[in-house]
């Protein structure tokens, strides 16, 4: 706890007297809103110079199309050209960051439905990133709604795991995740970010 007090106290230092210095974008999920209507979001995580991300975009078309990608890469001056084993080799992603946000370059993706609609800088809505989390609290609660008012019965206690898909990300606090019990049952609702902690692969 006091390396954290100190950790902190140093970044404050650094701000007061180098005002200049820039704060690059951190694991979180990053969103680009276009006028049409459509959006993208990109899930990004990195630890070290290792990345990764997984991106959602939605058309707003009335076919409901829907593009996706997943990849990973070695952060090199700040940015990352993903690789990917799950989608079209000729499709390159590029994420750069540039400080509190994320500027994101797709070059041949129109098989994976990620046209150049989306490249952009895009902006953090949440802490929250895609993938598997554990429950951290005693108990967690699912709600109906993002709000604390819509409590449900069900619930979640300390070492469950539950899931968090991209398409169900929003900005805020909130995350809708999913919950299989051991019976096969799922349940799912929004609970508490503050509640989870998210699982490395």
């Amino acid at each position: 706890m006091k390396l954290l007090h100190k950790a902190g106290f140093a970044a404050i230092i650094c701000l007061a007297f180098f005002p200049g210095v820039i704060v690059l974008a951190q694991n979180g999920t990053y969103e680009l809103k276009n006028k049409n209507g459509s959006y993208c979001y990109v899930s990004f995580m990195k630890k070290g110079n290792y990345a990764e991300a997984e991106i959602f975009a939605w058309w707003n078309t009335p076919s409901a199309q829907t593009g996706s990608y997943y990849g990973a890469g070695t952060l090199i001056s700040n940015k990352v050209s993903l690789k990917s084993n799950e989608n079209e080799p000729d499709c390159n992603v590029t994420l750069s960051l540039e400080q509190k946000k994320l500027r994101a370059s797709f070059d041949h993706c129109a098989v994976d439905h990620l046209p150049d609609d989306f490249n952009g800088l895009y902006s953090k809505i949440t802490d929250a990133t895609a993938g598997d989390y554990t429950v951290s609290a005693a108990k967690s609660y699912f709600h109906k709604k993002p709000k604390a008012a819509t409590k449900l019965n069900s619930y979640v206690v300390k070492g469950n795991r539950v899931t968090l898909n991209l398409d169900r990300i929003e900005a805020g606090n909130w995350v809708y995740v999913y919950y299989e019990n051991p019976k096969g049952k799922e349940t799912a609702g929004y609970i508490l970010l503050s509640d989870l902690r998210k699982l490395e692969k």
